[in-house]
């Protein structure tokens, strides 16, 4: 009898455990959530946070992480990532891809969303950015540099708009903001020291080497490429924040292209 009433006891105060946890994580989700970004404060609630479930927010969110080493004295969150665009976040959190169309124009600041959206891994935003890139980019302007290419003959059908007709070569060369779109590269580029910040290779084709050294490859954009895999080197240039197609992304990292 004494055994079986302490084991009642035991199951009575597991029961009671679980029941705390049950009530902690219904009321930690209902909760206003104070976030500290990189040192700009946001409030939303924890609904918004967890709107993807399988997104880096909505599994920090969830409730079944111990946030407190994150917890700042204050009772906000900190999120050790620049908070300057952190809104947009929210804003997509909230009413979905929608409200992407008020984003700002600028090349610039989309592709600086756009590199979060990677970051906080919110799949449907950053391909709804993309989407956007590809429509809004100012076309790179061939004109400055047209005596390197040549105007594809259509009447074979070709996809592409323009090809290389010599080996081409751009040192400490401003390109941000701009993209090459249906380029046909039948000879070796180079891109020494150049600033692709922002920029598109969009529908191109690598038929010879090209290389990127010491260049600038911040939110730059490969998507629809042909060749990049054989082709392509990155020398001294990181490659942390370019946004690749999947499939290309991931033949570039099995043939050690990138990590």
């Amino acid at each position: 009898m004494a055994k079986n009433i302490q084991q009642v006891e035991k199951d009575k105060q597991k029961w009671e455990e679980e029941n705390i946890k049950i009530n902690s994580t219904s009321t930690f989700h209902g909760q206003v959530i104070d976030l500290n970004v990189g040192g700009t404060h946001y409030s939303t609630s924890r609904s918004t946070l967890t709107k993807h479930p399988e997104s880096m927010l909505g599994v920090m969110f969830s409730g079944r992480h111990d946030l407190e080493t994150m917890k700042c004295s204050d009772g906000s969150y900190f999120i050790d990532r620049d908070g300057t665009h952190f809104r947009h976040i929210l804003n997509y959190l909230r009413d979905g891809e929608e409200v992407v169309q008020y984003f700002p124009k600028s090349t610039e600041a989309l592709h600086e969303i756009l590199h979060k959206a990677t970051y906080y891994q919110l799949e449907g935003l950053v391909d709804a950015l993309n989407a956007i890139i590809t429509r809004e980019l100012s076309v790179f302007p061939y004109g400055k540099y047209l005596n390197e290419f040549r105007y594809y003959n259509y009447s074979e059908k070709s996809d592409y708009q323009l090809c290389s007709k010599q080996a081409v070569s751009y040192k400490d060369t401003n390109m941000r903001g701009s993209f090459f779109d249906g380029v046909k590269f039948e000879h070796p580029a180079s891109f020494i020291n150049c600033n692709f910040t922002g920029y598109g290779f969009i529908n191109c084709c690598f038929l010879s080497d090209v290389t990127f050294e010491n260049c600038i490859l911040d939110g730059t954009v490969f998507t629809n490429i042909v060749g990049l895999v054989a082709r392509v080197s990155f020398i001294n240039t990181k490659t942390d924040y370019i946004t690749f197609d999947s499939e290309l992304k991931a033949g570039l990292q099995s043939a050690g292209k990138i990590n």
